[in-house]
This record gives C-alpha cells, structure tokens and sequence, in this order.
C-alpha cells in the first residue's frame, strides 16, 4: 500500500498536527488538530462550524463530527505503540445529544499504562480491541456528540 506523507511523517508529534489538519476530510470539514503532547498520551482538535461545513439546519454535519471523533485516539495510540504495531477502527456508535454551532471541541487522552496494556496483550496475542469514547463539547463545554469506537490493534508481521 503506498504510503502519503501524513503516513511518513506521523510519527512526529510535531508534525501530525499540521499534516493531519492538512488532510482533505478535516481540511474540509473545519477541523483542526491543535495539539498533540510529546509522548502522544493527549491531544485536542477543534471544529469550527462555518457556512459551508454545515447541513441545512446550519449546525455541524453529522459526517463531519463523526470524523473529528475518529481521528485522535487511534493517532495517540499509534504513536506510543510505535511502527510495530497498526490501530484502526473496527466499529462506531454515535449520539448527537445536541447541534453543534459556532468552535466545538475534541480532547482525547491516551494514558501511557493504557498503551503498555495493549502491548503485553499484544505480547501474547496477535490481535486485540480496544473501546474509547470520544466527547465533542461546545464551547459551554456542553456535550454535543459522544461516539464510541472499537479499535482493533494488531502486531504488524
């Protein structure tokens, strides 16, 4: 499979950020990754509900909100895991609890004990799962979405 930049340099988290945010279906969605910590173990993107990012009802689009909350745990976990190992979302449930208007809010922490969790699984096991929540707020940190992802992780060969 070949490789995009944003797969090359994905392991910096210096760089994910302003690669991630260059990526077509966040650039066009509004969204925004605006940190990642050093060692992966957080990061935070914004969604900035605009004219055209919006559905008819001029708040956010479900697909977008959908797609802020997807991108972050899986880049964390990635990043602490390292190249041996690959993360993705195997399913999703979402609850929109409220219409997303005006700079909404997606923080996600990866706490380092979790990611050595998965890796002694992974020491005995070629594959495991993972459940995370993701929670966009407003900027009354109200909760907007809440979605549910099950990564699978695996040991690359």
């Amino acid at each position: 499979m070949p490789k995009t930049m944003l797969h090359r340099y994905s392991a910096s988290p210096t760089a994910f950020p302003v690669l991630a945010s260059l990526y077509p279906p966040l650039l066009g969605s509004g969204i925004r990754i605006r940190h990642i910590a050093p060692d992966w173990t957080s990061g935070e993107l914004t969604m900035r509900v605009a004219p055209w990012t919006a559905n008819t009802n001029g708040t956010a689009f479900g697909g977008a909100l959908f797609a802020a909350t997807d991108v972050l745990y899986g880049a964390l976990l990635s990043g602490q895991l390292g190249g041996g190992y690959q993360v993705w979302t195997k399913s999703a449930t979402i609850d929109f609890h409220r219409p997303g208007r005006g700079r909404l809010t997606c923080r996600v922490e990866v706490p380092a004990t979790e990611a050595d969790m998965i890796r002694d699984q992974l020491s005995e096991q070629r594959s495991t799962s993972v459940v995370h929540t993701a929670l966009i707020v407003d900027s009354r940190e109200k909760a907007v979405v809440e979605a549910r992802h099950t990564m699978s992780v695996r040991r690359r060969n």
